[in-house]
């Protein structure tokens, strides 16, 4: 399980074919998470936070993207099978992932105060 403190962060599929890494995180406010860009084979996307995890089958990777002016956060799935990155529903404060099997994300919302569980079935992502 990866924090959303992280700071910069490699982190390798179950089948080491491909990795996901975080460059350039910096702190969105004293003590608090971190934002980064993801780089994943040519694909970059600003604004994420390094709590991310890989599908236990490696076809989707899962990370949490702060919106704007880092007013919460919606999770991004990246399908390598599909080509195609999409947000599951909700808008969360601070993701922090911690399984991802069977098609089923979960993690927690909040970890630092008021902590509650998530759970995220992305079979209801229209891909």
């Amino acid at each position: 399980m990866i924090s959303p403190l992280s700071g910069d962060i490699k982190v390798f599929s179950p089948n080491k074919k491909l990795c996901a890494e975080i460059k350039n995180s910096q702190e969105i406010a004293m003590s608090a998470p971190t934002s980064g860009i993801l780089i994943l084979n040519s694909l970059s996307i600003d604004h994420c936070n390094p709590s991310m995890i890989w599908s236990e089958d490696s076809q989707y990777l899962a990370i949490p993207q702060w919106l704007e002016k880092y007013s919460g956060q919606r999770l991004l799935i990246i399908s390598i099978q599909h080509g195609v990155a999409k947000y599951a529903s909700g808008r969360f404060q601070v993701l922090q992932l911690s399984k991802f099997k069977d098609n089923i994300i979960n993690g927690i919302d909040s970890p630092f105060h008021n902590p509650k569980p998530v759970e995220i079935n992305i079979d209801k992502i229209c891909w």
